[in-house]
């Protein structure tokens, strides 16, 4: 494209609209049926009921015994699959608290905001994971102590002396999560394309959503081969699949094994953890149940027109079959 030329405004507009207008019901004139998605993320609900929802959210993580890492994980997969740029500049200010807060918290929780959002590529997509965290980094940059802290080297750059480890680490995971049926999963997912498992393990179970101390080099120092307490480890990834997951809907098989990969993730618990028994108890099924709760819960707050197109679509098809009985009614007539 050369310098200063633009789209005709034809189909610069038809970009900006949604993708099928809102229009009357067929089967009732007075019934409106809502407008396909759109194109730019929801708007920002009030602020004052978000905030509330994350104190309540908060609380209620702190009486379970659950840090705040792992509320923050679910919320923020949920927020970026619902793609609200603004609640999620709301709970990054809200988790991290104001300039007056230790800067080493406040660090932590955009380390782990982050790396929450980079990992939802594997459920999401990169597009909405590209605007939120650029969303993330605008909240981010509101405090210039919290950006000269923030580390600047990227942590996955994987060459050819780290391909054995990455793999090694990507097959390990994917046991982890779905032993006993993990060989037989690769099979299935083989016959629909026989790249699918290759890439769903080897690209993203190994350099996004295992840790990248996971394939540490044996020469790199003992820092780079221990997980942060910030960094979305084994039973924080299950978190963020079942969060993401859950709020896009129309992938109920997808949740449901991410739900067993987190009722797994009870050896991953270190013994020193202080939030030992609230992890234990989020691997259990009480906890899973809790989970799903959570992101439904927060999922509320956000606009409608954000939400997954899974309601629309259901919508849609009850309209269209009622119609369609309509006018089969009508033919006998």
């Amino acid at each position: 494209m050369s310098k200063g030329r633009s789209l005709p405004s034809a189909l610069k507009q038809l970009l900006q609209q949604p993708t099928f207008p809102a229009r009357a019901s067929r089967l009732s004139a007075s019934t409106q049926l809502p407008a396909g998605r759109s194109a730019n993320a929801s708007p920002t609900p009030k602020l004052a009921s978000v905030s509330q929802h994350f104190q309540s959210l908060q609380a209620e993580a702190k009486q379970k015994g659950i840090g705040w890492g792992e509320w923050v994980s679910i919320a923020t997969a949920t927020l970026f699959t619902l793609n609200n740029p603004g609640s999620l500049q709301a709970l990054h200010r809200h988790a991290a608290g104001d300039k007056g807060t230790d800067l080493e918290h406040r660090t932590n929780v955009a380390l782990l905001m982050r790396e929450t959002g980079l990992k939802c590529i594997g459920f999401i997509g990169i597009p909405k994971v590209i605007n939120n965290l650029a969303a993330l980094r605008k909240a981010v940059e509101e405090d210039e102590e919290l950006v000269k802290s923030l580390p600047t080297e990227p942590r996955r750059q994987i060459k050819s002396d780290r391909l054995d480890l990455v793999h090694k680490a990507a097959y390990s995971l994917w046991d982890d999560i779905y032993t006993p049926h993990s060989e037989k999963l690769l099979k299935i997912l083989g016959t629909s394309h026989p790249d699918l498992p290759v890439f769903i393990v080897e690209s993203e179970y190994g350099p996004l959503f295992s840790s990248p101390a996971s394939f540490a080099l044996p020469s790199e120092p003992e820092s780079a081969k221990k997980e942060p307490s910030w960094d979305v480890n084994r039973l924080r990834t299950s978190l963020v699949a079942i969060s993401a997951l859950r709020a896009q809907g129309g992938v109920g098989p997808q949740v449901t094994s991410h739900v067993w990969g987190l009722l797994k993730a009870k050896d991953s618990i270190q013994p020193q953890d202080a939030n030992k028994k609230g992890l234990e108890w989020l691997t259990t099924e009480e906890g899973a149940l809790w989970v799903v709760r959570t992101v439904d819960g927060v999922s509320t707050i956000v606009p409608v027109s954000s939400r997954s197109s899974a309601q629309l679509t259901r919508n849609f098809i009850f309209f269209a079959l009622a119609d369609l009985r309509s006018r089969r009614g009508s033919r006998r007539v």
